[in-house]
Parts: C-alpha cells; structure tokens; sequence
C-alpha cells in the first residue's frame, strides 16, 4: 500500500472480529434479498403490466441491474473491507458531506425503512394464522405484531453476530428450500396448463404499457434490493478478498434464477387476471402466494404460505439488522454521528447501540406508517393545500406494505447510483491499490447500472412524486443535520483506514 494512503488514514482501536465465513456470506446476499417480494410483488407487476412476456423482461432486467450494482460494489467491498459498505466508498469518493447524507437518509429511509415494510408483511401473513380482525383494530394488530418481529431480531442481533449469521443461513436454508417446493408443485400435483402463459406479447407497445412497466419496474426492483447488503459487512467477512465477490455473484445468480421459476410457475398455475386480482389489500387470502397454493394444496396451502413468508420476510429482517448497522457504526466511529454509536458491546463484540437504535426508528416508522393510515384526511373544504390534500387522501387508501416499500425505494437508489460511481473515482484516486477483484465487464457494466438508475430515478419522481419529494427532502434535512451531529473529531480526519 502507498505510505501517503498509510499516513492519511489511521486505523480505528475499536474494530469488529472477522467471524462470518463463505457460507454466511452467501446467505447474507440471498436471505437479505428474498424477502416479502417475490410472494407479493408479482401481483402487482400483473396489475400494471397485462402481458406475459413484458413481465418476465422486467424480472430480467430488474436482475440485471441488481447483479451489475452487485457486480461493482464487490470490486469496493474486496479492497476496502471495512464496516459501513457504501458509507466507506462515498466518503473517499466524495468526501465526508455526501458519505453522511448516505448514512443518514439509510438511517431514516433506506434500512429502517426496509426493516418496518417487511415487518408489515411478516404482520400480514401472521393474520392469516391467527384470524381476521376486523376494522382499524386489524390494522392495529398488524402494526403490534410488525414491531414485535423487529423487536426480536434487534435483540438476536444485540445479543452476537454469530447468532444472527447462524439464524441468517439456517433461514436462507428454509426460505430457498420453500421456493423450490413451490416452483416444483405444480409438476408433481398437476394443475398448470400451458395455455394460461398467455397474451405473451402486446400487438403494439404504446405509451401506457411503457408507464406500467415504468411503475411495476419499482416493485421488482423492491424484491432484489438487499444485494447491497454484504458490504456494511465487509470488517467481520474473512478473507474479504475472495469470499464477499463470490458470494455477491453466486447470489444474484441464485436470486435471478428462482425469481424468474417463481414468476412462470405463479403464470403457469394461475390465470393473468387471476394474479393480477391478487395485488387487493383485502387480506393476504388474496395475496398471489396465497391464491397459487391455494389452487393447489387448498385450506392447507394458505397456512403453509403463510408460514413461508413469515419466516421468509423475518430472516430478511435479520438480514437488514445484521447489516444496517454498521455504516452508522463507521460514521460513529470516524466522528460523523453520535458517538456512542461506535460503541461495541463489551461481551458480545456486537455494535449493540447502532442495532439499537436501527431497530427503534424501524418500529416508530411501522407506528407512524400506521398512524397515516387510519388518520383520515380532511374534507375537500379544508384550508390545507390540494397537493397536501390529494396524498393525504391516497395514504389513507394504501396498504402499509406498499406505502413503506415506495417509500424506501427513492432514496435507496439515489446513493445506490452515486455508491456505483464511485468505482470510477477511486479507480483515478488510487490506481496503484490492491484489488484481489475488479469489476467483470468495466466499464460497461457500472455505466449501464448509471444509465438505468438515473432513468428510474427521472421517472420515480415523474409517476410517484410524493414519495420521490419525501426522499429528497430528507436528504436536504440530512445538511441542516450535519453539523450538529458530527463531532469535534470529524474535522480532525480521524477516519479508520479503509484499506485493511
């Protein structure tokens, strides 16, 4: 390593043990991202796009553009394996200013905002267990049992990083295993038919299809996200160099592969107006996991996706508490956020208060999602603005899933695009350093992903700007935040190395 890179850096006393080996990994990339999405998504994607063929692209090319942001940041996570993934290589990219905006809108938004929608479906799928209930107390049970599974793995969290990763792979072995149960039903029970893969293809692509593609490309690309999730790892993964490129590109493929079995098996059971009828917030009876199994195995079936998707959506709450953390942990820890952040807990060697505090906003976000729901909106005769009015109105009429996960979405992919960048700026600021792995595909690959999220980001703010304006304006609050929650050690450049 250059000795100025040596001199500019110094290493932080307060470092994370490596203890996650490949296996752990891997399961950290594949249980992160399949999660609620591809049992409730598809329904959605159905809905706006009437057509066999456009929907399986969109799975594609949702795929694509997770594994060519996976692909990159592995090139990032190999020679800068320090807690924090994308907060490290923004700040040496970027500097401190955009490497805190990171950290604070994943606080805010992107982790915790993660955690809160998947609560919400692990609390959905948990009413089909228990019973209906009927009215605002449903949806407040639903909020209870939300905050009880984000409760529970923050402590499991809390508690040692060897437990959460054990969870991680014991979960990432059921969920996968469930998966391939459900693509294999239909061909040891019967009841697919060909003919229902169809309309394969419009006559003519026109405007509205586009528009619906456009909107349902945001659900797909809600069901990848979590390919990120390795990275904030990167500090504790042994031997960094070569497990966390493997595990980031054997999990895409994996994820890649068994979303696209899932989507043609749900198509090959059931009709397209059947799926797309599905995507109803009346109860998760109606969710399309729950309609295909139902076809198939019955009253049983129901019982039996439910349980799938509750252990499912709660290992991907374990993935996010596992992961999460750590970038406000590094930003803590180089003077950026508060910093009893930076604290690692004397006998579990875990960042107890960065788990912590993760999985209290995540809960508060449940609360307050709740809360937008129920609070009904003011009559047209109010005083208050049309715009204010008008999304008002559309919160009270959205289920508390789709109202987190579009919520999430914006400001994840606003630093997920600059994250990506970066490899341009650290490949002319350090030419010289190590890279056990480099970029398959550079530069097509980083500059296709650019392309892309730069695209959807135009088109969020086009086709859901409340979402998109909420996103943005939590950034620019993150600058008046700044300076109140660096500390004085910031401005000394105690940053912790980031190249070991």
């Amino acid at each position: 390593m250059p000795s100025d890179v040596r001199e500019n850096f110094a290493l932080a006393e307060n470092t994370l043990p490596r203890v996650l080996g490949p296996a752990a990994a891997f399961c950290v990339v594949v249980g992160s991202v399949i999660g609620s999405g591809i049992f409730i998504v598809p329904a959605k994607v159905a809905r706006e796009v009437p057509y066999l063929g456009p929907i399986i692209l969109l799975w594609i090319l949702g795929g694509l553009f997770s594994a060519a942001g996976a692909l990159t940041l592995a090139e990032l996570g190999a020679m800068m394996p320090r807690a924090g993934g994308a907060y490290v290589y923004l700040r040496e990219a970027y500097g401190k200013v955009p490497a805190f905006l990171f950290g604070w809108t994943e606080f805010l938004v992107v982790r915790a905002g993660s955690m809160a929608t998947l609560a919400a479906a692990f609390a959905q799928y948990f009413l089909t267990l228990v019973g209906p209930v009927p009215g605002d107390a449903g949806k407040l049970f639903q909020a209870a049992a939300a905050v009880f599974a984000i409760a529970l793995v923050t402590t499991v969290n809390i508690l040692g990083t060897r437990f959460g990763s054990r969870l991680q792979v014991a979960g990432t072995a059921l969920k996968v295993g469930g998966i391939l149960i459900l693509i294999a039903l239909p061909f040891l029970l019967g009841g697919g038919e060909i003919s229902r893969l169809s309309p394969l293809w419009p006559a003519a692509f026109d405007r509205s299809l586009f528009s619906g593609m456009a909107v349902a490309m945001v659900g797909v690309l809600w069901a990848y996200d979590g390919w990120i999730n390795l990275t904030p790892l990167a500090e504790e993964v042994r031997d960094p160099g070569r497990n966390i490129p493997r595990a980031m590109i054997l999990g895409m493929i994996t994820l890649i592969t068994l979303y696209l079995a899932m989507t043609l098996v749900y198509h090959y059971v059931l009709p397209l107006p059947e799926i797309a009828a599905a995507s109803s917030s009346q109860g998760v009876e109606k969710g399309v996991a729950a309609v295909y199994c139902g076809k198939l195995l019955g009253t049983y079936g129901v019982i039996a996706i439910s349980l799938l998707v509750m252990a499912s959506t709660f290992i991907s709450l374990n993935g996010n508490a596992l992961t999460g953390p750590r970038a406000y942990f590094a930003m803590a820890r180089d003077g950026l956020f508060p910093a009893s952040l930076c604290r690692i807990h004397p006998r579990f060697q875990t960042p107890s208060n960065a788990v912590l505090a993760q999985g209290v906003w995540a809960a508060l976000l449940t609360l307050f999602g709740t809360l937008m729901i129920l609070w009904q909106a003011p009559t047209d005769s109010s005083s208050l603005p049309a715009f204010f009015l008008k999304c008002w109105k559309q919160l009270n009429h959205t289920p508390l899933y789709d109202l987190l996960y579009t919520y999430v979405i914006f400001g994840a992919n606003l630093f997920y695009l600059l994250a990506i960048v970066s490899v341009f700026i650290l490949r002319s600021k350090y030419p010289n350093l190590p890279r056990p792995y480099k970029t398959w595909g550079y530069p097509a690959t980083p500059i296709l992903y650019t392309i892309a999220a730069t695209a959807l980001l135009v088109n969020m703010i086009r086709e859901t700007p409340a979402e998109a304006l909420a996103g943005l304006g939590i950034v620019f609050l993150g600058l008046i935040a700044y300076p109140f929650l660096t500390t004085r050690e910031s401005k000394q450049s105690h940053m912790s190395n980031p190249f070991n």
